[in-house]
């Protein structure tokens, strides 16, 4: 495994642990009166403000690229960033948080079967024992005895989980050659946008409160969760796209799973949420699965350039 592979995985897991550590603060505020909607715009108005100069510094002499890759740029702010959290969200309001978690992170599957209708190209076998490994560890991790489910939730996590994959495939991109926290920058602008025009029209209504928070038994003021979830948001974001940018969006989105336990934890910590010990065991499958998918991935593309010397080597031949 050559280091650059390393440093992808040790970024995106800083990235899923930067997700992780947001949900569970998030719904202490929850706790005094805020609403999703009011978290999320403040969360995106927080982080593009706080990435405006370094993406500004990033784009001098290259605002060329914006230009050239303006509906990416556009794209990802309305789906990777608004998309993603607006759809979870209103998942959550119908449905438990175990259930709606769980459709949102089938995302890694989607993209799977997308490269592979894509490619043409079929996955290696052992990319869907990965899969199914993964998949299992995560049922284990969120512990569904008692879910209830809704038809609007669970289109709407499908949705979030649409909108996820969007993510994965977009920051795994290399040819975009706009700088990642630029990117970052420039997606958190435009979906604070779209965030904002949800709320004003009231799709996701505004609440807020300026009551002190429990956090993790301590009674502090709620700027400090709030400038928490904002600096782990722009944190989570810029490290997964480098991180992707090394290791794909196949293996990247699996790696992602690991949010999940580390959710599980930080709640435990922060809310007193103790996990049970099952949900300990999943974790180990979902990291047996990431294996896997990389193991998978790595036959394909044996399987891949075997294929194309046997092509040269026919077309040699011929002449």
């Amino acid at each position: 495994m050559t280091r650059t592979v390393v440093l992808g995985f040790l970024l995106t897991l800083a990235s899923a642990f930067f997700f992780a550590v947001s949900g569970p603060i998030a719904k202490t505020m929850y706790a005094v009166g805020w609403t999703p909607g009011a978290v999320v715009l403040i969360r995106l108005i927080g982080s593009a403000l706080l990435l405006l100069i370094p993406s500004l510094i990033a784009l001098r002499g290259r605002w060329s690229e914006v230009r050239t890759h303006w509906k990416t740029v556009l794209t990802y702010g309305l789906v990777s960033m608004a998309g993603v959290q607006g759809f979870y969200f209103v998942a959550v309001e119908h449905l438990t948080v175990a259930v709606a978690l769980l459709l949102e992170m089938t995302a890694p599957m989607l993209i799977v079967f997308w490269i592979w209708g894509r490619t043409r190209t079929r996955p290696a076998t052992v990319t869907f024992i990965g899969v199914l490994v993964s998949m299992v560890g995560l049922l284990l991790v969120l512990n569904l005895r008692g879910a209830s489910i809704s038809v609007l939730g669970v289109v709407m996590a499908l949705a979030a989980a649409v909108c996820l994959a969007s993510y994965f495939l977009v920051s795994a991109k290399d040819t975009i050659n706009v700088p990642p926290v630029a990117l970052t920058g420039l997606g958190m602008g435009v979906g604070a946008l779209t965030m904002g025009l949800i709320v004003l029209l009231g799709v996701m209504p505004w609440g807020a409160a300026t009551t002190d928070v429990d956090f993790g038994g301590l009674q502090v003021s709620w700027v400090l969760p709030m400038a928490l979830i904002i600096l782990f948001t722009a944190g989570a974001y810029i490290t997964g796209i480098l991180g992707l940018r090394y290791i794909g969006a196949t293996v990247g989105s699996f790696v992602n799973l690991i949010e999940v336990p580390f959710s599980v934890i930080v709640a435990w910590l922060l809310l007193a949420e103790l996990p049970a010990p099952i949900q300990l065991f999943g974790g180990v499958f979902i990291l047996g699965g990431v294996v896997f998918i990389k193991w998978g991935e790595a036959r394909l593309a044996r399987r891949i350039a075997t294929r194309e010397v046997v092509a040269r080597s026919g077309a040699l031949a011929e002449v």
